[in-house]
């Protein structure tokens, strides 16, 4: 296994996690850890949005598309603050449906340029544990 794959696998473990312990944990831990859930939600939220400057980067792309690609690579750092902003259930139910949309456009865009293959099947794999966690969570 590759280490994107390992790392990438690895940080489904606080996003499920956390949506255990919210859903069956204490009582008293569920406050704190609907805070911590949308905390990284918002964060790996942003993350997705940072590999597109990365690969925007790489590609040196330039002029429009270098608006089109800078410029859509930080909304999804906004979506996650704006989230923040909201109470945990609600803000949980923006990350997932984000994280979601964010997968659309990323399949969306690897018709259009060269990544590698493994990179769509991790996305894939990422997304769903990270939204389900998220939504799961979000309705108890």
């Amino acid at each position: 296994m590759t280490p994107a794959w390992v790392l990438g696998l690895a940080g489904l473990i606080p996003f499920v996690g956390l949506a255990g312990i919210i859903m069956i944990g204490p009582a008293h831990w569920y406050a704190a850890s609907q805070i911590l859930l949308t905390q990284y939600g918002a964060l790996i939220l942003s993350f997705v949005g940072a590999l597109h400057w990365g690969f925007a980067m790489q590609q040196a792309v330039k002029g429009g598309e270098a608006w089109l690609r800078f410029g859509y690579s930080v909304v999804p750092a906004l979506v996650a603050w704006l989230a923040l902003q909201f109470p945990p259930g609600l803000g949980m139910k923006i990350l997932a449906t984000s994280l979601i949309a964010c997968l659309v456009v990323d399949l969306a865009w690897l018709k259009m340029t060269v990544l590698p293959v493994w990179f769509t099947r991790l996305r894939v794999i990422l997304t769903a544990g990270g939204s389900a966690s998220l939504l799961m969570a979000s309705v108890v």
